[in-house]
């Protein structure tokens, strides 16, 4: 027997609320309710990445903006 689902993916039945799936759809172009799902779950996790991001801008951590000598080499 041929396995099609590789060990990163699981075969799960959900209810999924046809108008978002048609909307979420829309809005990533994916054609297939595999390829929207996996799409909206990677701008989940992007959205949760560029919100860490912006929290370290905030609070500065990581960030040599305020350094004068890194940001004159910065410009040059």
């Amino acid at each position: 027997m041929e396995w099609i689902y590789t060990p990163h993916m699981t075969k799960r039945l959900v209810d999924i609320d046809d108008d978002k799936l048609a909307e979420a759809r829309e809005i990533l172009g994916e054609a297939s309710i595999k390829g929207t799902i996996n799409a909206a779950l990677d701008e989940v996790i992007a959205l949760n990445q560029r919100r860490r991001l912006l929290e370290r801008l905030a609070d500065r951590r990581g960030v040599d903006l305020g350094d004068d000598e890194i940001m004159r080499e910065a410009w040059k």
